[in-house]
């Protein structure tokens, strides 16, 4: 990817988002809205909260087109070398594990529904979601070359039954009936809006690793304007329909209610398994470099991981989505807060880093420890604030310490 230095326009980068974003969990995000809100306020939570990890995201993002370094490395300035690797490594790694465990959860749950509906015996969940996990682990390890072209397949298949599942529901209802719809349950809008940018807040952090190779900082911003809120609206609203119609916020009986369930739960499958192999790649990967173990041991590294992520699912992760969510809105949004910090507002970004440093750290700690305590609706946008001044206020400590002696 290398030779592409210099070279990636907007629509390239917008066509890699929008693909990251075409997946189960962006529509699980609908479903589980619409649950306690009406549709327009979940279509407003979606775009506030989508907007404001496009703001941190480019932010990031013209720092690393500026430095063409990735999310690791251009946060060890802020970090240290070791210290990015430790934290924004370790929470990259943690947090693509827990999607694998969720995305092999909704897999598992499919297979037992397919299995089921062709007359066949009643498997439980934690058994088909174990068996699942396994393919995509191996999948990861010995096959990933060939998950370009099951992405061939997988994205324009869920598309398709994206478009097929609307023209189904609006033969029996009408739009007047889903702009009407009034959940049983009320969830604040900016528990919502937290709730959102806890979904993509991880692509926010991880951009600098695609976005680096925009050929200008204006093809970094909009490609990820462009390929992120359009896609992840319109998923978030598709999720939301189906759930108000279907009369369910499971998305597997979503699916499995549509008519052609032995397809739409097939393609669920193939959608789940190539946007899962990735996360699980990623988070070998992470864990690898965490623990300096060499490319050669990346294999390993991977297989023992993905037994972390198969546990999970077997546990049931999927029942404790939000939750998830939550964690990651708190433990991401921080990171991007102090190298924002590090490079725009107190600017002492170095190309030299040192092995930690404390001031990134501390202030990371300080916004994931307020984040924590907070019972605040805000809190998720707080944290990522706060995190950045608390990182200035010590730079400027610092500076004047520095000028004293």
């Amino acid at each position: 990817m290398e030779n592409n230095l210099n070279t990636t326009k907007w629509y390239s980068l917008a066509g890699i988002w929008f693909g990251g974003i075409v997946s189960v969990p962006a529509l699980l995000v609908g479903s589980t809205l619409i649950a306690s809100l009406s549709f327009n306020y979940s279509i407003w939570a979606g775009l506030i909260g989508f907007s404001f990890v496009i703001l941190f995201m480019s932010l990031v993002s013209i720092a690393a087109v500026e430095k063409r370094k990735a999310t690791v490395s251009l946060a060890a300035s802020s970090f240290g070398e070791n210290g990015a690797k430790l934290i924004v490594g370790l929470v990259i790694g943690l947090s693509t594990l827990g999607w694998f465990g969720i995305q092999s959860n909704i897999a598992g749950a499919s297979f037992s529904k397919i299995v089921l509906q062709m007359g066949g015996p009643e498997i439980s969940i934690w058994i088909s979601s174990v068996f699942w996990g396994i393919i995509m682990v191996l999948t990861a390890v010995f096959g990933f070359k060939y998950l370009k072209l099951l992405n061939y397949i997988a994205v324009p298949a869920i598309i398709v039954l994206l478009v097929y599942g609307m023209v189904i529901t609006f033969k029996t209802h009408s739009f007047e009936e889903v702009l009407n719809f009034t959940p049983k349950e009320n969830m604040p809008l900016l528990q919502a809006i937290g709730f959102t940018i806890g979904f993509i807040s991880v692509g926010g952090v991880i951009s600098p690793d695609y976005n680096r190779f925009a050929a200008t900082k204006k093809d970094a911003i909009l490609g990820s304007l462009l390929g992120v809120i359009p896609s992840a609206l319109c998923l978030l609203a598709i999720g939301a329909i189906l759930a108000i119609t279907q009369g369910t916020y499971d998305i597997v009986e979503i699916f499995s209610t549509l008519g052609f369930p032995f397809l739409a739960m097939s393609i669920l499958i193939l959608a789940t398994w190539t946007s899962n192999v990735i996360n699980i790649y990623s988070s070998g990967l992470a864990f690898n470099s965490l623990l300096n173990l060499g490319n050669k041991n990346r294999s390993k590294t991977t297989l023992i991981v993905g037994a972390f992520g198969i546990l999970l699912a077997a546990l049931g992760v999927l029942s404790h989505f939000m939750s998830f969510i939550s964690l990651l809105t708190i433990t991401i949004t921080p990171i991007a807060g102090v190298m924002i910090s590090d490079y725009f507002i107190s600017k002492t970004y170095k190309e030299e880093a040192q092995k930690f440093n404390w001031k990134g750290i501390f202030s990371w700690m300080s916004g994931v420890v307020l984040m924590l305590s907070m019972t605040s609706e805000i809190k998720n946008i707080i944290g990522i604030i706060s995190a950045a001044i608390v990182y200035y206020i010590l730079q400027e400590i610092a500076k004047e310490r520095h000028a004293e002696n």
